[in-house]
């Protein structure tokens, strides 16, 4: 896994930052861009203050088998559930923006996505049969997502409307893991 590259999450933004031609649209994207980065690094402080007051994510596809929407409403439970991703690992993701639409006040980015997921969190993301007797320790998710982005009158986000499809799974030795990879969520230390 040498080629797992998680800062694409905000740095693919990079070859798409002109189509923001305003102030406002700039801020926007800057706020994305910042948002992507504080995910990747685990870092709740950049990544709470870019949110609004009551962000609601709109979430498909995030769980095996579920089509409903599975986002978290409200700052409190979007709070939990990034702290959930961070204590759990499942915020090491590499996600490469082929594609950023931006308008005055949403943004509309879609790519490829990949993350390493625990078994424990396989397991529950339904990806993975918790009977099954050869489980890995860790697993490769691959998606596709397409992710739109509105903004309040604060330059906020008001959350994220996430489609992800295409998924594909695949074990993953604990050898293959990248080498920044959190010794926390190894099983061999």
């Amino acid at each position: 896994m040498k080629d797992f590259r998680p800062e694409l999450t905000y740095t693919s933004f990079e070859p798409h930052m002109h189509k923001a031609t305003t102030p406002q649209q700039k801020e926007h994207l800057e706020t994305v861009v910042h948002h992507s980065k504080g995910e990747v690094l685990a870092d709740l402080d950049m990544v709470l203050p870019t949110l609004s007051d009551n962000p609601r994510y709109h979430e498909y596809g995030v769980f095996a088998g579920t089509l409903e929407d599975t986002g978290p409403k409200g700052l409190e439970a979007v709070k939990a559930n990034y702290t959930e991703m961070v204590n759990n690992g499942s915020y090491v993701i590499e996600s490469k923006k082929n594609r950023v639409v931006v308008a005055d006040n949403e943004i509309v980015t879609d790519g490829t996505f990949r993350q390493i997921l625990t078994a424990a969190v396989a397991v529950k993301m339904g990806f993975v049969d918790p009977d099954a007797t050869d489980l890995s320790s860790h697993y490769l998710l691959s998606a596709r997502t397409v992710v739109f982005w509105e903004f309040d009158e604060d330059g906020k986000a008001k959350g994220e409307d996430r489609y992800v499809f295409c998924h594909q799974i695949e074990p993953l030795a604990e050898t293959d893991l990248p080498e920044n990879y959190p010794a926390q969520f190894r099983t061999q230390k």
